[in-house]
């Protein structure tokens, strides 16, 4: 069970009902004087009190409240690793900053079309440094950047989320989403690693609240072939994971 308002005061279903709750202590009084001196009939008494309570409950769920309509959701940062200057991994022509700068862009869009309110560390080609992306991502509800791992063992492989534990959840979530799009496997606990684990050491934009998926390794070319081949349903499969996360789904 979920409740979905703690203070249920605000809603005039519960405010109507309980005004006239108060104001039946003057009417009741009314009402048996009526009935004893045969004003009204008896059965009326009832009738009367009743339909009052009945009736300012049904009125009060009938009035529209939009303040209790609109609980604005925060706006979601989605950035892009390495940047322009820094091209990240690189596989032949391939560089990590360019792919994921395409992978971001696509992510956006599918936010923007749910109606998310989204900011980014650049438009189109343009990716912006991590300094860039930390300013971008503070007062955001939820922050994600994104990355390619790469090694010298080119066999190395498998999708993963670095986020403080508090995000272990959806972590998890975006990890399972990129890896069932892109037919890989999920590294570390389901896809999350707790950054304190990461073989990156402590990473800035993680230490600001956000996290960074690891969309599989450069250096693997099964993996960068279905990176390039399937990114914009593994960005709208990210992009749903967040839309939910947002939604409180």
């Amino acid at each position: 069970m979920k409740f979905i308002e703690q203070n249920a005061w605000q809603y005039l279903s519960v405010k109507l009902p309980a005004v006239g709750a108060f104001l039946l202590l003057v009417i009741i009084p009314l009402l048996q004087w009526l009935v004893d001196f045969e004003i009204i009939p008896k059965e009326y008494h009832g009738y009367i009190t009743g339909g009052v309570m009945v009736f300012l409950s049904w009125l009060g769920k009938k009035i529209y409240q939009p303040k209790l309509h609109q609980v604005p959701l925060g706006f979601v940062a989605v950035t892009a690793g390495h940047s322009n200057s820094d091209p990240g991994a690189v596989n032949g022509k391939f560089k990590e900053a360019e792919l994921v700068t395409k992978f971001r862009n696509a992510v956006e869009l599918y936010l923007l079309r749910a109606g998310l309110t989204v900011k980014t560390d650049g438009q189109g080609t343009i990716n912006l440094p991590l300094t860039n992306a930390i300013h971008i991502i503070r007062g955001s509800s939820t922050a994600i950047e994104f990355h390619m791992n790469a090694a010298s063992n080119k066999q190395a492989n498998g999708i993963e989320t670095i986020s403080l534990p508090k995000d272990k959840k959806l972590a998890k979530a975006l990890s399972k989403a990129v890896a069932e799009a892109f037919g890989s496997r999920l590294r570390g606990d389901e896809g999350w690693i707790d950054q304190s684990q990461s073989a990156h050491g402590k990473l800035g934009f993680v230490s600001n609240g956000g996290l960074i998926v690891e969309l599989g390794f450069i250096s693997n070319e099964a993996e960068l072939s279905a990176f390039n081949e399937k990114y914009w349903l593994a960005a709208k499969a990210v992009a749903e994971v967040i839309i939910k996360h947002e939604k409180g789904v």
